[in-house]
């Protein structure tokens, strides 16, 4: 499982053995309640109240791992789950190390995967109960989840698993050849409005209906002034995805030059978008082909023609220039393509 934080949660002394073992298998952190027997566990995190631990970081986590019984698990999360698209990944598993139950996101969170992993950790048997994974058919959700896509209407995701279930052929819209490898299962539309399932950046509207995934290749490139707030960073940001018709859930990557490091406005922008954020020196903005707006200005600065355009070309890996440099009062922004989402 491609994961950023994973927390396995025991209440016995038993499970917390099995949780060891999962933690030195898949790191993560391991949660346990404040009982005389934790001693024996000099690493693991004590939470005095259970439902308050998982409460407090339910959703700051990629992925839970309960090793309990289903039932409490179930009643603990309740109240915290949102929808398909926001849970983490949620896997249960007896303390005897005998199964691992996916429960929740099995797809797009990830918890079919992470029952497979914590499963072959153990040795336990993986249990999956997502149609599409029983009948040996990839799910939207799971291509999704495997290729770096985002779902912008999860809503439609359970009308085409359906029609895949039932060897209907969705209708693909897929310019970039994303799912190139998928003709068994979509026949391509042969216009965007008719399409079932549309694959790509535009931010034209889909017919109604229709699956909208959004693959995140968009990097976009910023230069500022010292100083400038967050606000006006994302507004010229958001400007320039208008610019271009193009959906802001395909950015990838935001970046400028590395005097900017300590730019506050810029730090909370990218954290703020939940994207990476990177830097270049002049010399390597310097010689980036594919710049179509230089700046006398910025030479004299920084000692580059351009900022924002490089920026965003080198991020996408030299993808191409899509959008060039859109101005603000205080904010210059361009974004570019990169060849693929990882």
């Amino acid at each position: 499982m491609n994961r950023r934080t994973l927390k396995i949660w025991a209440v016995t002394e038993r499970g917390a053995h099995q949780g060891q073992r999962l933690c030195a298998a898949l790191g993560g952190d391991l949660c346990l309640p404040d009982k005389p027997w934790v001693s024996g566990f000099p690493k693991a995190r004590i939470v005095p109240s259970l439902r308050e631990g998982i409460a407090g970081g339910f959703h700051g986590a990629d992925g839970h791992v309960f090793i309990m019984a289903a039932g409490i698990v179930v009643r603990m999360i309740a109240p915290l789950l949102k929808s398909k698209a926001q849970d983490p990944a949620v896997v249960v598993m007896d303390e005897a190390g005998r199964f691992a139950v996916s429960l929740v996101s099995g797809h797009i969170g990830g918890a079919n995967r992470l029952a497979e992993e914590a499963a072959a950790a153990v040795g336990a048997v993986p249990v999956i109960t997502t149609a599409t994974d029983t009948h040996g058919i990839p799910s939207v959700d799971g291509v999704v989840s495997e290729r770096g896509l985002v779902v912008e209407n999860p809503s439609a995701i359970k009308t085409v698993n359906m029609a895949l279930l039932e060897k209907r052929k969705p209708l693909l819209w897929d310019p970039m050849g994303i799912y190139a490898d998928m003709a068994d299962s979509y026949a391509p539309a042969g216009e965007r409005a008719a399409a079932d399932v549309v694959v790509d950046c535009s931010s034209a509207p889909a017919k109604e209906g229709a699956l909208v995934i959004r693959p995140r290749r968009v990097t976009v490139g910023v230069g500022c002034n010292r100083g400038t707030d967050v606000e006006e960073i994302l507004e010229v940001m958001g400007k320039a995805f208008e610019a271009g018709n193009l959906s802001h859930l395909c950015l990838k990557a935001v970046a400028s030059i590395d005097v900017k490091a300590d730019e506050e406005g810029i730090l909370k922008a990218a954290e703020r978008l939940g994207v990476p954020l990177s830097f270049y020196t002049k010399d390597q903005l310097s010689g980036t082909e594919g710049v179509v707006t230089p700046s006398a200005a910025a030479l004299k600065h920084v000692g580059t023609v351009s900022v924002c355009e490089a920026a965003a070309i080198q991020s996408a890996n030299m993808g191409p220039l899509v959008v060039p440099k859109v101005k603000g009062k205080n904010v210059t922004a361009a974004l570019a393509m990169a060849s693929s989402t990882s």
